[in-house]
């Protein structure tokens, strides 16, 4: 068997190839963290506004109460846990809970990794209704509040007429 010496690479040039990587990779890491945060800010806030219009929207074409509420496993409401999903579901009896005669609307799962999201809403409740009678969130308005470990934190602002905007935040 025969060995040809020039197709191998040395320990040197092995060893700067290895250097250069790691030094590329060290400055890039940062900025991948930083995009990807801000992905993550952006999905939410459309999250968030698409679901609240849908919800209206049902309300008035159901002649129910519309409720998005956090969940875990996305079929039941649990009290403050915006950041592992929520569901839109119409909401017959205005318990402001899923039953078994009531039907989901929309499933959102954020699994969020960058940063946290709460609901502070003017009842103290911790979901979001929409009225029957005009698809408005009467006694819902509040904000959404995403925490974010990277980038700048927002608050989503839900006004009585169910319009929403949003504005940055310098702390949470």
């Amino acid at each position: 068997m025969h060995l040809n010496k020039y197709m191998a690479f040395t320990l040197l040039e092995l060893a700067i190839t290895a250097l250069v990587l790691s030094i590329l990779i060290t400055l890039a890491l940062p900025y991948y963290h930083q995009l990807k945060a801000n992905q993550e800010r952006n999905f939410v806030l459309r999250q968030i506004n698409s679901n609240v219009q849908l919800a209206k929207q049902h309300a008035v074409i159901h002649h129910t109460n519309v409720v998005i509420c956090p969940s875990i496993d996305m079929l039941a409401c649990k009290d403050s846990m915006w950041e592992h999903g929520f569901i839109v579901f119409l909401d017959l009896n205005k318990n402001r809970q899923v039953d078994s005669n009531e039907s989901l609307i929309a499933k959102e799962q954020t699994n969020l990794n960058y940063g946290t999201l709460n609901w502070r809403g003017t009842l103290h409740f911790s979901s979001l209704s929409f009225m029957a009678e005009h698809g408005l969130p009467i006694g819902s308005n509040g904000s959404f509040y995403y925490c974010s470990s990277i980038t700048k934190h927002l608050k989503i602002i839900l006004n009585k007429m169910g319009n929403s905007r949003s504005e940055d935040l310098t702390r949470c």
